[in-house]
């Protein structure tokens, strides 16, 4: 009577078929979404078959909130067609949260009347042996929750939601970065961060991060905002160090690495940058990185750029 076969058995069909429906508004073909969740054409056009609402009943039923279902829906979404993998670890840390939080508990004890007493799953163990890590993931939980508490902070978040990472400071490899599977998503128009930090739990933004120490090994956070005219004012108006990355795209390379590239060079020239830019490019949203000593002091800085953001704003509009 695990909570696995509760996965399999109601959470997972009900998000695929809200997957399903999403990624066919979207324009995509039946044989398309197929292809991306490995299932046959049948199979597809049989959860079509079934009203979108079912899959959304099933859910509510499990637990969850309708915020909740629709932010999951939506990264999943969004990463499936491009980062299958990131799509997953999404699914997961979002799972696995919740099991932690007891969300699906009064679900699976009407599944199994004889695990009316259990709290198996609320009693996770981290696998840290290691005090300094331990420290280190409490200290990105508070800075968590100083973004959770802004609402101010959904204004400077981008398409790609937000996460937030902090290495060890001899970091080397991305399970030496802690951040939040599944990042930080809007819900009821405010931050929430979709599951709790880990190490290992960003991919991209940890690769940043790496990228940054290279040249400025005191730089152990980042975080990263959406760009546009307004953030560049309110960076600039902060006396913020800060400059643009100068990639050039070059055949058969993949445009996150030039990215990972551009951020090293960038640290190079000036080690002591507080903030880089980046333009993006195919596949690749516009990115504000900011980056810091710890994850407390470079959320900080976000929350004055977010503050500053809405202000220039407001004052354009006057």
């Amino acid at each position: 009577m695990p909570p696995c076969e509760m996965m399999a058995k109601s959470f997972l069909p009900a998000v695929r078929g809200l997957v399903v429906y999403e990624l066919y508004s979207r324009g995509y073909s039946q044989l398309r979404i197929s292809f991306f969740l490995s299932l046959s054409q049948s199979a597809v056009s049989q959860m079509l078959s079934k009203p979108k609402n079912t899959y959304v009943k099933s859910l509510l039923d499990m637990g969850l909130t309708i915020e909740e279902i629709g932010s999951l829906v939506k990264l999943i979404t969004k990463d499936l067609p491009h980062d299958p993998i990131r799509a997953t670890l999404t699914l997961y840390a979002f799972w696995m949260d919740s099991l932690s939080r007891g969300v699906f508990c009064d679900y699976h004890r009407r599944m199994y009347p004889q695990l009316s007493t259990c709290e198996i799953c609320l009693h996770k163990k981290l696998d840290i042996n290691d005090v300094d890590r331990a420290q280190l993931l409490a200290k990105l939980e508070k800075a968590v929750s100083m973004i959770e508490e802004a609402r101010y902070f959904v204004n400077v978040m981008p398409q790609v939601a937000v996460n937030i990472v902090e290495s060890i400071k001899n970091a080397k490899t991305l399970e030496d970065v802690a951040g939040i599977p599944g990042r930080i998503v809007v819900i009821r128009d405010r931050p929430k961060a979709v599951s709790r930090p880990e190490f290992g739990g960003s991919k991209h933004l940890a690769r940043v991060l790496l990228a940054a120490k290279k040249n400025a090994p005191n730089v152990n956070s980042a975080i990263n905002l959406k760009f546009d005219e307004f953030v560049q004012e309110a960076v600039g108006s902060l006396g913020l160090r800060y400059s643009e990355t100068s990639k050039k795209v070059v055949e058969g390379r993949n445009m996150e690495d030039l990215v990972i590239e551009s951020i090293s060079e960038e640290f190079e020239k000036d080690p002591f940058l507080d903030v880089v830019f980046d333009r993006g490019g195919y596949g690749l949203e516009p990115i504000t990185y900011v980056f810091a000593e710890d994850s407390i002091k470079v959320v900080e800085k976000a929350l004055k750029i977010a503050r500053k953001y809405v202000e220039k704003k407001a004052n354009r509009k006057l």
